[in-house]
Formats: C-alpha cells, structure tokens, sequence
C-alpha cells in the first residue's frame, strides 16, 4: 500500500522532513464552556409531572350533580325547586324541577350549560348558582368558604 503513493507523500506522514518542524493542522476553534452566572428568577424548579398542583379555589360541582343529588336524595323534595336557566331568544327563566327535561331528544330540553341557578321555592334561598359559585348542597364552589369560616 505504501507502495502505490507517490514517493513525495510516503514518509510524510511517518517522519517529518529533515530540517522542518512539523506543524499541527490547523483545528476549528473549540469553544470552551465556562459556567456563567445567571440571574436569579423567581420561578420554581422543575417539578414531576405526576405531582397534582395544589388547588387554589374550590371547585364548583356542575349542574348535573346537584340535579341528580335532588332527584335521588331522599331528604330533598324534586317539587320543591326551580331551575332557573338562559334562553337563547327569551333571556332568563325558570322552569319548575319536574317540568325539567333531561333527555336530549326532548323538543323542550335545555343543556346543562344554560342553567344558571337552582333555587328552593318554599323559601326562595339560591342553593346553587353559577356565577356567584354558590353550592349549598355539596358545599362546594365559595360555600365551601363560607361554610368553614362558620365553623371557627
């Protein structure tokens, strides 16, 4: 093999010429990695992602629990309550809790997402309402709240 280079490159790589300093070749610049200072975050450090984040508000219980909790609750009297709901072309109103539609296929059925309070109608107490986060049934959403500051 050494054999088939040209006579000028055979020694080249095994000893330098007489009189001549072999010189390295020329190298990219390596860039070096020096630890830099950086400022100080007010951020937290990674976390794991199985860890739950802490929860900063109660959670208000959707509509459909505290329908269901009336209906099947013994302690809870279905006639005794309204819904009171957002139509789309008649604004707000409220319909009796038996006159109430579930089924979806109902020509008169309301979504869930429309409901906006139920209210007992014996006292007319607001026992769940969406924008204000009031949920005295479960005691879930701001009645949580209120129902632990009753407590101390």
């Amino acid at each position: 093999m050494a054999s088939d280079l040209p006579e000028t490159q055979q020694g080249q790589h095994d000893v330098p010429e007489q009189g001549k300093e072999r010189t390295p070749t020329p190298q990219p610049e390596a860039r070096t990695r020096s630890p830099t200072l950086t400022p100080e975050t007010d951020y937290t450090p990674f976390r794991s992602t199985r860890s739950k984040p802490e929860p900063v508000e109660n959670r208000l219980r959707p509509a459909a629990d505290i329908i269901n909790r009336i209906i099947w609750d013994d302690a809870f009297d279905p006639a005794n309550y309204i819904i009171g709901y957002e139509d789309r072309f008649e604004g707000r109103l409220e319909a009796g809790f038996n006159s109430w539609k579930k089924e979806t296929t109902d020509e008169e059925f309301i979504p869930q997402h429309r409901i906006l309070y139920i209210k007992r109608s014996s006292d007319g107490e607001i026992v769940w309402d969406r924008r204000r986060r009031i949920d005295k049934i479960f005691l879930s959403g701001n009645s949580a709240f209120d129902y632990l500051a009753f407590l101390s």
